[in-house]
């Protein structure tokens, strides 16, 4: 008996443990340095398609966040998951930055853009925008971002 509690205590305790740390990284895990050729930014980023990965670095030298990139008529644009203003245990979410200092860098491919991150704050836009893409509701957490 004291072998199968055993077990469990220790199941439980590793899927904790794998919790924990996921959690403790808040999407570190995916940060990286950009690498890439600089380049001036497109008229039209439709060829990024419907979702494309990208990397969104908030300063200069800082480590880019993996995101997904997605255009609106030429237009490029990303949004956070629902969770992002939650309170972190350590650093700020990218969306508190982006408002705070908009002047970003974003790669895609093996190209770098510096663009000018414009959170979109009308309600209804942000909603249809998160409609069109495929969310059944949209969750106040979500901030949509567009690239000028």
């Amino acid at each position: 008996m004291g072998t199968v509690h055993g077990r469990e205590a220790a199941t439980s305790l590793l899927l904790v443990s794998v919790l924990a740390l996921s959690l403790a990284g808040c999407g570190r895990l995916a940060a990286r340095q950009l690498s890439g050729a600089a380049a001036p930014a497109p008229e039209d980023f439709s060829f990024v398609g419907e979702m494309s990965p990208c990397y969104l670095e908030l300063y200069e030298g800082s480590k880019a966040l993996r995101v997904n990139c997605f255009h609106i008529d030429g237009v490029l644009h990303i949004h956070s998951s629902r969770w992002a203003k939650l309170p972190r245990l350590r650093g700020e979410n990218w969306t508190d930055r982006v408002r705070r200092d908009p002047n970003v860098r974003v790669q895609i491919a093996n190209t770098i853009y510096s663009l000018k991150a414009s959170p979109i704050d009308d309600e209804r836009l942000r909603t249809a925008i998160l409609h069109d893409r495929g969310y059944w509701y949209a969750w106040d957490g979500i901030t949509v971002v567009r690239f000028l």
